[in-house]
């Protein structure tokens, strides 16, 4: 979630900005040295290492399975939105620079173009993981309500065309909403230097008409979550009656759920719940609330709650390894002897 205007625009004079400060820029600028500088790589470290874990283990376990695609593709995306949000130039310019590059132009010339590589990397690939979970719910619909038929449905194929296809599209439209934004290097007399910034370009302002269209695209990411909790509490509904009648029809026990289905539900349930987080901005107040940063001047609080929204969405990205090893036992054999080669195990013995 690096800093993109396609999504809320907070207008705020001035004068409007000072009257409606909570948090003074003392405490502010400490929360967001903490949570960018410390909180927010930590996290992004850890998870740029569990999900290469995870693309080594659901590559060995082969991606002829349309469930090892999904979250393949979902460890690869969620990389590169960690790698995005935590990367060196948005620090340097929105935390250290203060909304500046404090470097010679050509320096800062360099990092403006290597932002807004990151912008895609975060934006552009964060929101097609934000769509993935949907993808893996249809997936499983299809394999709980149609198992007969869910191999001619569902194929490796069709499901690197539908995560392709995702990629593509949100990579093509956060790439155009980058021209929107120029570099300019000018005299700073509060520092009494030069500063790099990044303004508004023409393409912007001659795309008025079109940015209300942006903006809903954005908002449009609230509908993979409710296809998601549909399909979920659907898969949920559908288990437990075929459970029952199963029980009925034996005295055996029966296994109630798949390790597939449970890994990929626990997959959806917490995209969920960090989905509920960061809708709650986009419910508050304009002066409370900041989707994007540049060049919006919003208020103390408003960045830290999109600070605070970041380390969210950071911590999505990271924790599906956890559940991987914690529900799959094949997922956790694998892994174990991938970190533990046999020589170390014959030495054990």
């Amino acid at each position: 979630m690096a800093n993109s205007d396609m999504t809320m625009n907070l207008s705020l004079s001035k004068d409007e900005r000072e009257t409606i400060q909570l948090v003074s820029d003392e405490t502010t600028r400490a929360i967001t040295v903490i949570l960018r500088y410390w909180v927010s790589p930590s996290i992004g470290i850890i998870g740029v290492i569990f999900n290469i874990f995870s693309i080594i283990v659901l590559f060995k376990h082969g991606l002829h399975k349309c469930s090892n695609i999904l979250l393949f593709s979902l460890a690869f995306m969620d990389i590169s939105s960690l790698i995005g949000f935590n990367n060196v130039p948005n620090l340097l310019y929105s935390v250290h620079g203060g909304g500046r590059f404090l470097y010679s132009e050509s320096e800062s010339l360099f990092l403006y173009a290597l932002y807004f590589v990151s912008v895609i990397m975060d934006y552009g690939l964060g929101l097609a993981a934000l769509c993935v979970p949907m993808l893996i719910t249809i997936e499983r619909l299809v394999a709980v309500f149609l198992p007969l038929q869910v191999g001619q449905i569902i194929t490796p194929l069709r499901t690197w065309i539908a995560i392709g296809g995702n990629a593509t599209f949100w990579i093509a439209t956060m790439t155009y909403t980058c021209f929107w934004y120029k570099f300019e290097y000018v005299f700073d007399h509060s520092l009494n230097k030069s500063v790099g910034l990044i303004v508004r370009s023409e393409t912007f302002y001659a795309d008025l008409h079109a940015i209300p269209i942006f903006i809903e695209l954005f908002f449009s990411m609230k509908i993979p979550p409710l296809i998601t909790v549909v399909g979920c509490v659907a898969i949920i509904v559908k288990i437990k009656v075929t459970t029952r009648k199963r029980s009925k029809m034996t005295s055996s026990k029966v296994a109630s759920t798949s390790k597939t289905t449970q890994t990929l539900l626990a997959v959806c349930f917490a995209y969920l719940f960090v989905c509920v987080i960061l809708a709650v901005p986009s419910y508050l107040p304009a002066h409370l609330s900041a989707y994007s940063l540049t060049t919006d001047n919003p208020t103390n609080m408003a960045t830290i709650i999109y600070f605070t929204m970041g380390v969210m969405y950071s911590c999505n990205c990271s924790w599906n390894f956890l559940a991987y090893v914690a529900l799959n036992k094949n997922f956790r054999d694998t892994f174990k002897a991938i970190m533990i080669p046999k020589h170390c195990k014959k030495l054990r013995q």
